[in-house]
């Protein structure tokens, strides 16, 4: 739980995916364990109810992100962007978010207005 009550999920908490792909070593396919991994993101996203993104230069967002937030887009989620102000977004994360902000605590003070 959060410090306002809300619960909620921190993607990182998996082993990371090139950790995961270890595991093809010992039996699991590659593309098994990124089935896997694919399929767990987006039951988060289905099970969520806001979802806060993290579209900063630096970040590391890519095609996964893009994705995730297009699937939390299909599904009627509330989308927070944190950017950075002299980033361009992308006209589609720009097409699709409920709100942006160049802070985390402007972020998380929008996450938290919409469980009010």
């Amino acid at each position: 739980m959060g410090n306002a009550g809300i619960k909620y999920l921190d993607p990182t908490r998996r082993v990371t995916f090139h950790d995961e792909l270890t595991l093809g070593e010992v039996g699991v396919p590659e593309q098994s364990i990124c089935r896997r991994i694919f399929k767990m993101d987006m039951q988060d996203i289905a099970n969520s109810t806001v979802v806060l993104a993290d579209v900063r230069r630096d970040s590391g967002r890519g095609t996964g992100t893009a994705m995730e937030l297009m699937f939390a887009h299909i599904k009627n989620k509330i989308i927070i962007l944190w950017a950075d102000e002299q980033d361009h977004i992308h006209p589609f994360y720009e097409s699709i978010y409920t709100e942006k902000h160049y802070t985390l605590d402007d972020c998380l003070d929008a996450c938290n207005y919409y469980f009010d």
